[in-house]
């Protein structure tokens, strides 16, 4: 089974198979109302992820996180750059909220992989809680991941 990575910060460290925040606030991939788990296909791509959304932020004030493996049955559609709508990269995420329109209301996978939008030869993987073998994902290690002070300036 593929092995996934999510890095939360770590007072929701509890809560690495949640999908209620993108629930509530919706995200890129999905509109509020509608949870997924945003995962990435290595930590090192988390990191990225993680550090892009916190500009802004000093060093110093810089939350503690936590990078959670998580294992996935193998129910994966892939995507890779060509595939993706003219517009995947676009910033207004109304678009690409609806080009997923039908996986989010009856996904027939458990998990898309997407191109990362900041390092687009790597994949955010996106889970649907509501596909049958969303309760067959498991957590399976949970370690708090160091942030060099050198990346962020």
């Amino acid at each position: 089974m593929p092995v996934v990575y999510r890095i939360i910060r770590e007072k929701l460290k509890d809560q690495s198979l949640s999908s209620e925040g993108s629930r509530l606030f919706g995200a890129r991939w999905n509109p509020k109302g509608t949870g997924i788990l945003y995962t990435t296909s290595s930590p090192e791509l988390g990191l990225v992820e993680t550090l892009a959304h916190a500009p802004g932020v000093r060093y110093e004030d810089l939350p503690k996180y936590w990078l959670s493996s998580i294992e996935i049955p193998e129910n994966i559609r892939m995507y890779h750059a060509g595939d993706m709508p003219p517009y995947w990269q676009d910033s207004h995420n109304e678009r690409t909220q609806y080009w997923l329109n039908a996986w989010l209301k009856e996904p027939d996978v458990l998990a898309l992989a997407i191109p990362s939008i900041i390092v687009p030869f790597s994949h955010n993987l996106l889970l649907h809680p509501k596909h049958t073998l969303f309760a067959e994902i498991k957590l399976i290690t949970q370690e708090p991941i160091p942030i060099d002070r050198r990346l962020w300036h």
